[in-house]
């Protein structure tokens, strides 16, 4: 009897009351990702160049920016991980604009694009190849984007780090807890990984006077050892008595990268770079030689994207 009259009540509970708890206590990183996933097949782009808006496809789009800002020659793995960088970049930009669009076409700002007719332009004969490697490696990771905390992330990347990737706060000022200096190797087996840039010391003096007039400039006594971040780049040096970041001095002398060297010779100075880009997230160079040596995506994306979800 006792049996019996417990029955219903266990049906009552697995059949109402379980389903109801769950509604509450089921994980939202799910729902959040299918909410991110409706939102997103297309892609409003802001062309800067004619100042002109267009809606893509998503996967048009990532596969116009992986065309812009890789090369095509680089390792099928590398490109997935860029076209997922790249789709996690746009839902993090999503309306940021003031115009209403989601991202533009500059690369300073947003991430760089190409149409057909201007892949067509930059590959000539090798366009079908090159344009359906690419586009293979975009629908292969489609719908595929990084989150952290169940929010896409600034999945920022830049050509080589010069052997090690920066962290954010040493660049932006700002601490990302996914975008933290890594070790990137590889990198050196791009053919200007090393760079240098040569002035006279006359114009390299002008040139620290126009932003800060206050410098005391006579000769290479006055410049000092530069202060270095945990990536190995310029954090800060002082010219002149005068404390310059190493990003205004990339800026000011036309640099590749903040890690760089000061040499003086005769009346001349020159600047010994190494890398290219701004240092932060994924390096694409370290990427090709981390999928040369038999590395996923995912495992790229998450070397370089510290505590990062890969979502699909």
């Amino acid at each position: 009897m006792k049996k019996v009259f417990l029955l219903p009540l266990y049906f009552l509970f697995f059949c109402i009351v379980v389903p109801f708890g769950a509604m509450f206590f089921a994980p939202q990183s799910e729902g959040a990702a299918e909410t991110i996933a409706e939102e997103s097949e297309t892609v409003t782009v802001w062309n800067v160049s004619d100042d002109t808006t267009i809606t893509l496809d998503m996967t048009d789009y990532i596969t116009g920016v992986v065309a812009a800002e890789m090369p095509a020659s680089f390792e099928v793995e590398a490109l997935k991980a860029q076209a997922v960088a790249a789709a996690t970049y746009a839902l993090y930009r999503q309306g940021s604009h003031e115009n209403g669009c989601d991202v533009c076409t500059d690369s300073a700002h947003c991430q760089a694009y190409l149409s057909e007719d201007e892949m067509r332009a930059k590959w000539g004969d090798e366009y079908d190849t090159y344009y359906s490697k690419i586009r293979s490696a975009a629908e292969s990771v489609e719908g595929e984007y990084l989150t952290y905390n169940s929010e896409p992330v600034m999945a920022v990347f830049h050509s080589m780090g010069g052997g090690k990737t920066e962290s954010s706060a040493d660049v932006w000022g700002e601490s990302v807890p996914y975008l933290v200096s890594v070790e990137s190797p590889g990198e050196e087996e791009a053919a200007n990984f090393h760079s240098s840039v040569t002035v006279t010391f006359e114009e390299f003096k002008n040139k620290i006077l126009s932003q800060y007039p206050t410098a005391v400039i006579s000769s290479q006594y006055d410049v000092s050892e530069p202060v270095l971040t945990d990536g190995g780049h310029v954090k800060s040096i002082i010219v002149g008595g005068c404390s310059i970041s190493g990003t205004e001095m990339r800026t000011m002398f036309d640099l590749r990268s903040t890690m760089f060297t000061i040499s003086f010779e005769g009346d001349n100075v020159t600047f010994n770079v190494t890398g290219y880009g701004h240092g932060v997230g994924m390096s694409q160079y370290g990427a090709n030689a981390m999928a040369k040596e038999g590395k996923t995506y995912e495992e790229i994306l998450s070397h370089y994207y510290s505590g990062a979800t890969l979502e699909k």
